[in-house]
């Protein structure tokens, strides 16, 4: 069928693909792709559109394949991660059988990062890379016209086996989108699974402030640019506020990679979420900027209702800091990790161990860090260079052809991919060493279950952390 055809074009299937596991059991709303679906019936109200996150919903590639032909869809969009693209690509392949008709479209951090790779691999028509909301509601207004959809910026598609890339599409303006679509997801099915702020399972909504980060670490994505892009805080107030009278929710994850980039906006938004009606709380597990974090802006978050923070302190090495760009000054994040737990925050802290070059004395300082501080929890990950990431291009060649050949489930789980000075089998018995060495303190435990703000979730985490002991890595983010 012609790639500007559809069955039926106002009928949108998105697909969070992904897999429960046992290994990493923290699940968040699929944002992204709720905030396409709110930008498509904004832009065109006479769209149907339905949201499947295959993590959370248990469904299969063959599930989500039946619902296409069954219901008619014309259009069926798949976001994944890189650790999830081969579910991806099974995704595609299954509802290409079952409703050729449809068109494909691949989207989210791996099809951004590699989307020959995705085109090539599996059965899809189209990429859409980057901040997608302009680009698909484009695609899918085309569709319904059966124009063309190819010269749409920041589209890749194949054509006669080559890639057709064009160019990105401009940034989006956060103010300007609307809000996600929060009635086409199960909210209590979230609340049914741990969050990513490992508080447990409670009712909560996750939320996007801002776009974008103006730091360049080498590990990092680029999909939404590296410029700062904030919501307004009265934007965010009222988003806050609606969520609250409409569902009853209190409790709100913030998943920006750089909530707290600009001070005046914090302390407004603080501020404004002391007027409201009713107590919120609220959970940093995506990292703030810890050095930016003073203690006036602390002890006023603390007052609007933070109870969790998550300190992205990676590596306690000023050496590693320059190698990897995010320049972090340790004294000051040591500060602030020491305010934001005398004032009762909760208090996460992730370590990456075995960056290029990395050594012993430098992997047990940021260990040791994490050890001597009064945080509550910490993760230590392995670093993992993805392709498309600045380390992937400062790794030695032999290693980048492992990457390259290695599928991508296996990059993030494998436990031998070392990027340190150490040989493997050390490597492996510094990061079991660091989780037992944190975790098996009598008095951290005490601590933990001290400042705990959802007690009765302490069970479930406690599962988790033994098997963080047991298996004694994990993987970089």
């Amino acid at each position: 069928m012609p790639e500007n055809i559809l069955p039926d074009p106002e009928k949108i299937l998105l697909v969070q693909a992904g897999v429960t596991s046992p290994l990493y059991p923290f699940r968040s709303h699929p944002l992204g792709l709720m905030m396409l679906a709110g930008a498509v019936r904004r832009d065109n109200p006479g769209a149907h559109v339905r949201i499947i996150d295959m993590k959370v919903q248990d469904a299969t590639p063959q599930a989500v394949a039946q619902l296409a032909r069954d219901q008619g869809y014309g259009i069926v969009g798949v976001g994944a991660f890189s650790v999830h693209a081969e579910i991806m690509a099974d995704v595609a392949r299954t509802v290409r059988k079952a409703a050729p008709g449809a068109v494909l479209v691949a989207g989210g951090p791996h099809p951004t990062c590699h989307p020959e790779k995705v085109l090539r691999d599996a059965p899809f028509d189209v990429v859409v890379a980057g901040e997608g909301e302009a680009a698909f509601t484009t695609l899918a207004r085309r569709c319904c016209e059966q124009k063309n959809y190819s010269d749409i910026p920041g589209v890749s598609l194949l054509r006669n086996g080559e890639l057709f890339r064009n160019a990105s599409a401009p940034p989006c303006e956060p103010n300007e989108l609307p809000d996600p679509a929060w009635d086409l997801i199960d909210i209590d099915a979230y609340a049914r699974v741990s969050s990513f702020s490992v508080l447990g399972r409670r009712r909560y909504m996750s939320l996007f402030t801002s776009r974008g980060c103006p730091f360049h670490c080498i590990y990092c994505h680029k999909i939404f640019g590296k410029s700062f892009r904030p919501r307004s805080a009265d934007r965010v107030l009222a988003e806050m506020r609606e969520l609250m009278d409409t569902y009853g929710v209190t409790d709100f994850d913030i998943l920006d990679d750089v909530f707290n980039l600009d001070r005046d906006r914090v302390l407004a938004i603080c501020e404004g979420l002391l007027k409201f009606p009713r107590k919120v709380t609220l959970a940093f597990p995506n990292g703030l900027r810890s050095d930016l974090l003073d203690d006036e802006t602390l002890a006023l978050m603390r007052r609007a209702g933070t109870v969790y923070i998550s300190f992205a302190i990676e590596s306690a090495n000023p050496r590693v800091q320059k190698l990897m760009h995010k320049n972090l000054d340790l004294e000051k994040a040591e500060r602030a990790i020491r305010t934001a737990a005398r004032l009762g925050v909760f208090c996460n802290g992730f370590f990456m161990l075995g960056f290029l070059t990395e050594t012993r004395a430098e992997l047990n300082r940021t260990v040791n860090f994490a050890v001597h501080s009064p945080l509550h929890t910490a993760h230590f990950l392995k670093v993992t260079p993805f392709e498309g990431t600045e380390i992937f291009d400062m790794m030695p060649e032999e290693l980048k052809h492992r990457a390259e050949t290695m599928p991508d489930a296996m990059k993030y789980y494998d436990r031998s991919f070392n990027l340190s000075e150490l040989e493997n089998q050390e490597f492996i018995r510094v990061m079991a060493r660091a989780h037992r060495r944190f975790y098996l303190n009598p008095l951290r435990l005490l601590r933990l279950f001290w400042a705990h703000p959802f007690k009765r979730n302490l069970f479930s985490f406690a599962l988790f952390a033994a098997r963080r002991i047991l298996l004694g890595s994990s993987t970089g983010r």
